[in-house]
């Protein structure tokens, strides 16, 4: 996972760690250790912080050569 993208994408949008926090219901202790690689988010808080940045979790997450069968798991499993 690449969560060097999550504060670009938040910064990019001019948005704080705790507005982040506040707009996706998660704490911003969770915000902040998710993005300085302190605590593995869950699919939730992935899905949490996607929605608030409207990006793809792929875009923000992971690097870029993801293979393809663990994309389509993971939004099957998310939209289930």
């Amino acid at each position: 996972m690449n969560y060097n993208k999550l504060k670009v994408f938040r910064q990019e949008r001019g948005i704080s760690i705790s507005e982040l926090a506040r707009r996706s219901g998660l704490s911003r202790v969770t915000v902040s250790n998710v993005e300085n690689r302190k605590s593995n988010p869950t699919q939730k808080t992935i899905s949490a912080i996607c929605d608030v940045l409207e990006k793809n979790p792929y875009d923000i997450f992971f690097d870029i050569n993801v293979n393809h069968e663990l994309q389509k798991k993971f939004f099957i499993e998310r939209d289930s």
